[in-house]
């Protein structure tokens, strides 16, 4: 099956995709091959590596069977041998093994060397994780061309000569002959340690290569040469220090003695070459973000595309169904002609009181059930943030990116999309029956708010729905990988973010091409930020922010801040005090003038103290209190009324319906 675009002849790959759906599809299966690995790794982004590798690589099978072969890897990684699944499956590399060799499942050293024989050194007895290749059989060792031979037939080593079986040298001034790979002296000089190069080989099937042979090479006999006077060291510059001066490292940068980091909520410093960390509970963090893509609060990846309404998370679980604090739920709105989500719908319930956040604006709608949970409202730079006394903080950009943060005290109380967040990635998949499955179809379908609404099914890949658009996807989307964000390589992992930025990419057909990918390209922005690498992406031409709208005629006052700015004095806060656990979130700031210190949020104005007016809301027991916070006692006669989006009840409750300014604090409220 093809289509021609202009000169172009593009394959859509008919059987490569049958062949990787057949073969692929193995690793998920819950009765087959890798079944009992399940529990402990989840084969779904195997899979999908695999799937993805298979369809793209022009030798199928090669891509497929590396595929496979780094989960069987990391399945022995954590102490479960896969053992026979070439029989069924990738079976060309253990019917191949030189006439000399054997096929193994279970290589856990390298000691199988003439080198390693003939004078063995400590290298020779260090394991690893069990491998699967061919192997020198018992008894038989590998000599220097790569075959294996009996121990009569090794060559001996000295001095980084290879001496053949027979051979006499001089050592030391002692005669020596090579027998049985030994190399046997006379004379009563005392043995002394011979220099020593180790060549270790094991073959083994790894990745897309039949074999790779691993040298490491050793001296063990002392040499001449400069070397740090007693009680220093070296610094691996040339110079000597004293042991307490040696830098620390992190993510492949030198840090001194006395510099600081931040990881996660934590600060670390560096003393006596180990990094020493404050021992803060950090939230845990769900990311959704994109058509479709979740990073769970255990850090667990995956891909599901919905149009019905889904429980994100909820502390409504188990035994605790009756008796929880908060609900958030989600709708993808659809567009284009595959389908993909333009923007989301959001529904947070927070005790008696539910937030409808849609189209950029938001609504309050207070019910007469469930105790009041306090929150406050406030927007930063692109994202509204809601943060409730709680624990939860919900972070969103108004479009299709939404994080989550949750308090310490709710892990392994939460259920939904977003995972159990018990610290174990691998039962993230928990459906609503409590069963753990691995397919993101069958978990994703089971959130569901609505048992009406039909599942979701898998869709075809919009980059081969759309192929005229993969090219122009992965060249804008390559500024992930690019030097643009070296700085935050090290600390995330930009692959993910680069798939997903070409599959949106390729998916908005019909208008809002730079919508999907800016989206993409700020997520990875964003949790770049979080992990402390602060990245200046955005330029004219990709994906600007015109902050300079909001300044008066010959003012400056708003900027850009790729990394957000200090908690901001506003009328409406005006101590500045904001949460640690904010992370620094990009998007257009002002910088308010001595002489107007606080912001308000309402004209979006820097104003003196006595401009801000007065802001009376209603707390707990009619208390008086700066939070945004419905008020629970008596009020100004308000019309109640039950918009459509809110389900069926026969509660009684009132709608606050705010306007959405698209940058900067508080949002204006109207009364209906």
């Amino acid at each position: 099956v093809f289509l021609k675009v202009g000169l172009t002849v593009v394959y859509f790959f008919t059987f490569s995709e049958k062949y990787a759906q057949h073969w692929c599809s193995q690793l998920a299966d819950p009765k087959g091959l890798f079944a009992k690995c399940h529990t402990a790794i989840s084969p779904d982004i195997y899979k999908e590596n695999c799937m993805y590798d298979s369809c793209n690589c022009e030798k199928s099978e090669d891509c497929m069977c590396a595929a496979v072969s780094s989960y069987v890897h990391a399945c022995a990684a954590e102490g479960i041998q896969l053992s026979g699944w070439r029989d069924t499956i990738c079976n060309k590399y253990s019917t191949s093994c030189p006439s000399t060799m054997v096929y193994s499942y279970s290589i856990k050293s390298s000691d199988r060397s003439c080198r390693c024989y003939s004078d063995s050194d400590f290298t020779c007895s260090i394991t690893f994780e069990p491998v699967d290749g061919c192997v020198c059989s018992e008894g038989s060792y590998l000599d220097d061309e790569g075959k294996c031979v009996p121990p009569a037939s090794c060559p001996c080593y000295y001095k980084g000569s290879v001496v053949s079986p027979g051979e006499v040298i001089s050592k030391d001034g002692t005669m020596c002959t090579c027998k049985e790979g030994k190399l046997r002296c006379i004379g009563d000089s005392p043995d002394q340690p011979s220099i020593v190069l180790s060549e270790v080989n094991t073959i083994f099937t790894q990745q897309i290569f039949k074999s790779i042979i691993f040298t490491l090479q050793i001296s063990t006999e002392c040499i001449s040469g400069c070397m740090c006077p007693s009680g220093l060291v070296s610094d691996g510059k040339g110079g000597c220090i004293k042991p307490d001066l040696c830098p620390c490292s992190h993510n492949g940068a030198t840090y001194q003695p006395g510099d600081r980091i931040k990881v996660d909520c934590n600060t670390c410093t560096c003393k006596d070459r180990k990094w020493q960390c404050t021992t803060n509970l950090c939230l845990g963090t769900c990311a959704i973000y994109g058509d479709g893509h979740y990073i769970t609060f255990d850090g667990k990846r995956f891909t599901f595309e919905g149009d019905c309404e889904y429980t994100l998370t909820k502390d409504y679980c188990g035994s605790n169904n009756a008796n929880g604090s908060f609900r958030v739920i989600t709708e993808n709105i659809p567009c284009g002609t595959t389908g993909t989500t333009c923007s989301k719908a959001i529904k947070l319930f927070l005790g008696n009181n539910e937030l409808i956040l849609t189209e950029g604006n938001y609504q309050v709608v207070e019910r007469n059930t469930g105790e009041a949970v306090p929150y406050q409202i406030r927007t930063m730079g692109i994202y509204l943030v809601i943060e409730a006394n709680n624990g939860l903080i919900l972070m969103w950009d108004r479009k299709t990116s939404m994080f989550i943060k949750l308090n310490p005290q709710f892990k392994g109380h939460v259920c939904g999309l977003c995972g159990n967040y018990d610290g174990n990635a691998n039962n993230d998949f928990t459906t609503r029956s409590q069963a753990v499955v691995v397919n993101p179809l069958d978990f994703g379908n089971s959130w569901k708010v609505s048992a009406s609404c039909p599942d979701a099914k898998n869709k075809r890949s919009p980059c081969t729905a759309n192929p005229y658009r993969q090219s122009w996807s992965q060249k804008q989307c390559s500024i992930i990988q690019s030097k643009v964000f070296t700085d935050c390589h090290s600390k995330v992992d930009p692959s993910p973010f680069y798939d997903a930025c070409v599959t949106d990419s390729c998916a908005c057909d019909s208008g809002g091409d730079c919508e999907c990918f800016c989206t993409a390209v700020a997520a990875y922005a964003e949790a770049c930020n979080e992990a402390g690498a602060c990245i200046a992406w955005r330029s004219p031409q990709i994906c600007p922010l015109f902050c300079d709208y909001y300044n008066p005629p010959g003012e400056c006052e708003w900027h850009y801040k790729a990394c957000g700015a200090q908690c901001m004095k506003t009328c409406r806060n005006p101590s500045g005090s904001c949460s640690t656990q904010i992370p620094p979130l990009e998007g257009c700031y002002p910088k308010c003038p001595p002489a107007q210190p606080f912001f308000d949020e309402d004209i979006m104005k820097c104003v003196e103290k006595e401009q801000c007016g007065c802001y009376a809301i209603c707390g707990k027991n009619g208390t008086t209190q700066r939070d945004i916070y419905p008020c629970s006692t008596p009020t100004p006669t308000l019309t109640p009324s039950v918009p459509n989006s809110t389900p069926s009840s026969t509660v009684t409750t009132t709608v606050f319906t705010f306007s959405t300014p698209t940058t900067g604090g508080y949002l204006r409220l109207r009364l209906e």
